[in-house]
Parts: C-alpha cells; structure tokens; sequence
C-alpha cells in the first residue's frame, strides 16, 4: 500500500510547472532598415542587390528566405537563404513588375515577412 505524502506532491506539482512559469518570452526579429533595392527600374539580365538590416532583439540566430511574386518568369538570387543576396532580372516579353519579400525567421519561432518596393522589368 502507497502512502501519500504532503510533500513529495507539491514538489512534482512545482517541478512540472517550475519552468513555464519562468519561461523567457522570445521576440521576433525586427527590421531595422529594408528590404531596399539597388535599382527598382531594370533591364532583363541585371542585376540588383537587396539590402536588409534585421536584428533579433534576443540574440538569436536568423534565417533568410527571399522569394519573388510572381514566381513565373523566374528571376535568379544569388541565394535566397542570406541577409543581402543579388537577384537576376528574368527575360520578359512585356513590362512586368516584380514584388521580392523575405521571411525573416529566429530559431525560437520568432518571425517577420518584409516586401521590398517593386522592381519593374523592361523588355529591351
């Protein structure tokens, strides 16, 4: 037969709750500046730099993913996974005006989308 004890209750009730009570609260990252472009009116072929300055406010680490609307005709990034990629202008048939964001994550589930301002392709 089990006998109860007063003590050793409290102690699991503690333990097991112990840590969500003082549970630090993550923040998302926060965008400085950005996401900016190096030129927003370009030829099919050239090539534009994308500039971001993010911060996480609890130190942790980033990760990056830039993705282009509309996705089709495909433009190129020089990686879509880092802070400040390149992006190669698709060949278009007609003028088309392209939205480049990035999502912005913490490895804590913290996260921010930012768009920079549209990049128009001209046809040459």
């Amino acid at each position: 037969m089990l006998r109860s004890r007063p003590g050793v209750f409290a102690a699991l009730v503690i333990s097991i709750l112990g840590p969500a009570c003082g549970a630090v609260v993550n923040h998302p990252p926060e965008v400085k500046a950005g996401p900016r472009t190096s030129s927003q009116t370009v030829q099919p072929g050239d090539v534009v730099q994308l500039v971001l300055e993010v911060q996480d406010p609890d130190g942790d680490e980033l990760e990056f993913h830039w993705s282009q609307l509309p996705a089709e005709p495909a433009g190129h990034f020089s990686d879509s996974r880092t802070r400040a990629p390149t992006w190669t202008a698709p060949q278009v048939d007609r003028p088309t005006t392209f939205l480049l964001q990035v999502n912005v994550m913490d490895n804590e589930g913290g996260g921010v989308l930012g768009s920079a301002p549209s990049v128009y392709v001209h046809v040459p």
